[in-house]
């Protein structure tokens, strides 16, 4: 049992430090570690459309359809790896329309109030304006959001490595008082 929770330990550890690295990294070069881990998916995708072609002609014999859908992936994968920072940025982009159509219900919600007569009308202007400028924000300048994010998760792995580290070095701490004491009480038998 205490060499499986060394074991862990030492796993933590390694897993903190790994956290530690690729946090620094996410936070010191954002766009390109948003481009590499874009790269890797589409060598992975273009990996996976290649492997569908071989499989219908190999397996099923000629399977046109098959083999469509196969170069599709594989076209698919080349798009994402010549152009990584597209595929990026369709995330907050999609976001980005979904504020603006929200804010536009919101306008007209705010017309409402005014032919109602609600009391201050003019909070569900203000309202509907900022989400529709938080909207054009993301659809205007999407990779920038992204990499303001990347950075935020950097400091997140960063934050979680360093946790990881220090707790088990407290545990490591505790159990050897323990030794120690336990040793002592021994002594005293």
């Amino acid at each position: 049992m205490k060499e499986k929770i060394k074991g862990l330990r030492l796993n933590i550890t390694i897993s903190g430090i790994i956290s530690i690295i690729v946090g620094i990294l996410l936070l010191a070069y954002p766009t390109e570690s948003l481009n590499t881990i874009s790269r890797v998916i589409a060598v992975i995708v273009i990996l996976a459309g290649i492997c569908a072609i071989i499989s219908q002609i190999i397996e099923k014999g000629f399977n046109a359809m098959g083999i469509a859908v196969g170069g599709v992936l594989a076209l698919i994968g080349l798009w994402i790896f010549i152009a990584p920072g597209s595929i990026v940025s369709i995330i907050p982009i999609a976001i980005g329309v979904l504020l603006v159509v929200h804010g536009l219900q919101d306008l007209g919600l705010a017309i409402e109030t005014i032919k109602t007569k609600a009391p201050r009308p003019w909070l569900t202007f203000i309202i509907a304006i900022v989400t529709i400028l938080l909207g054009a924000v993301c659809i205007a300048d999407a990779f920038h959001l992204v990499e303001i994010a990347t950075r935020l998760i950097g400091l997140m792995l960063i934050y979680d490595g360093i946790t990881d580290v220090f707790t088990v070095h407290k545990v490591n701490k505790a159990e050897k008082i323990i030794d120690v004491e336990l040793l002592s009480e021994e002594d005293v038998i």
